[in-house]
């Protein structure tokens, strides 16, 4: 995850606050809003997280394959998971 815990409670805050002030949310409990929003960004993030474990291992057993074909792996990396991402609709 490359966010801490304190980014993702000022990430949520941010954003539960910036909606409450266009009135595009309107809520009973701010401090609860605020804390599913947190739950919401942590999982996301570790969907993607997970996301990256897979395209680790895919890459892992093609590694002297791209070693040989002088792919550049970090290309490989984004292209894989872009494309997993989109099969397990993942938003990145």
């Amino acid at each position: 995850m490359r966010l801490n815990k304190q980014q993702i409670e000022h990430l949520a805050f941010r954003i539960v606050k910036g909606l409450l002030n266009e009135n595009l949310l309107m809520v009973e409990n701010r401090e609860k809003t605020v804390s599913d929003m947190q739950n919401i960004i942590t999982k996301e993030l570790e969907k993607e997280d997970l996301l990256d474990e897979k395209v680790k291992d895919i890459l892992k057993e093609k590694l002297t394959e791209i070693r040989n074909s002088n792919i550049d792996y970090y290309e490989m990396f984004r292209l894989i998971k872009s494309k997993l991402a989109e099969q397990e609709n993942i938003v990145l």
